[in-house]
């Protein structure tokens, strides 16, 4: 009797650390909630300290959180610009265990932490290339037209001398403007359809166009920016890819992250030679698949139907990655003014 005592005892005592350890991790992850639903809420009012405060306050009491168990908020300067772009806070209570008398557990005391910010949802310049699409397509519903999937060449115009085709004035109309936006260095000067212009909602953003490349290879910069030469010799990185699944994968990756690059999709292409004025419709993101590296440039079978393309860079659409609007983009310079912006949580 005094074992089965013992042993109904030991059974209790069991049963009351589960419970109890049950119930901690349930507050732990309502508390996380919490946390996660006020900094996320709170970072879409960056860079306004005040107003992104309130928000985080507001959206922490929705989901639980009471004043005295939101701390809030912390705010950092990730891009050095001087204006805040991430939210920082905490929640704090104690959770609600069922046994804390008879363990003698005292006060316990569950913390969940948060930040979220706002972040380029790519770190890349906007390549000075295009791709067709379709005006009455626009995201969420479609996606200008972009099938993921499919292969793409990235002309603006039509193929015109070796290793150069028509090109978007984003950043400037230079040789070097061409060249830096290739290279993830966003142009040198101003000039470019980028100038901060306010887009109403269901505008598009209208860009000037350059015949040719900017009087360089285009192949040139490319090989700079991923390795390789001009020649034929591919960089010695494993991240060209042959399909779509192989392309998402290769993106992932870390030695061919730096692939995902932003494309401009436009509404039509621009007459022959001609610098006329086309529309921008939003920017979508794109995995290098390949480029054609060795002269004379623009012979390449890209699709393999046994058909020179006129392709000197080609890409495939990742449709997993954001696609923007115009008129949802802030236009103007800055480190990466053309990549649109997100809001996620970042700790």
């Amino acid at each position: 009797m005094v074992a089965a005592a013992g042993m109904v005892f030991l059974f209790l005592l069991v049963a009351a650390v589960v419970l109890n350890v049950g119930w901690w991790l349930r507050d732990k992850r309502d508390a996380q909630n919490d946390v996660d639903a006020a900094v996320l809420a709170g970072a879409q009012e960056l860079s306004d300290e005040s107003a992104a405060s309130a928000m985080a306050e507001a959206w922490g009491a929705k989901n639980g959180a009471t004043a005295g168990e939101l701390v809030c908020c912390e705010f950092e300067d990730l891009s050095g610009d001087g204006a805040a772009d991430l939210i920082r806070a905490r929640v704090e209570r104690e959770p609600g265990l069922l046994a804390g008398n008879l363990l003698d557990i005292g006060t316990v005391t569950v913390t969940a932490k948060a930040a979220a910010g706002k972040q380029r949802a790519v770190a890349s310049c906007v390549m000075p290339w295009a791709i067709l699409g379709d005006p009455t397509a626009p995201p969420p519903d479609g996606f200008w037209g972009l099938g993921p999937g499919d292969l793409y060449i990235f002309h603006q115009s039509e193929f015109m001398t070796p290793g150069n085709f028509g090109s978007l004035r984003l950043y400037g109309q230079g040789t070097q403007d061409y060249k830096d936006a290739i290279l993830n260095a966003c142009g040198t000067s101003g000039g470019g359809c980028a100038q901060g212009e306010p887009i109403e909602p269901g505008e598009f953003l209208e860009c000037e166009t350059e015949p040719g490349s900017g009087g360089i290879n285009t192949c040139d910069p490319l090989a700079e920016r991923y390795g390789g030469d001009c020649h034929g010799l591919a960089p010695d990185d494993g991240c060209d890819a042959a399909t779509y699944l192989q392309a998402v994968d290769l993106a992932e990756t870390a030695t061919c992250w730096d692939r995902k690059v932003p494309v401009p999709i436009i509404g039509a292409w621009p007459l022959q030679g001609a610098s006329t004025p086309i529309d921008i419709l939003g920017v979508a993101t794109f995995y290098i698949a390949g480029w054609d590296r060795n002269p004379p440039w623009g012979d390449e079978d890209v699709n393999g139907d046994t058909v020179e393309d006129d392709a000197m860079v080609w890409g495939y659409f990742l449709q997993n990655e954001p696609v923007s609007e115009a008129w949802n983009i802030t236009w103007g310079y800055s480190d990466d003014p053309f990549a649109p912006t997100r809001v996620l949580l970042v700790e």
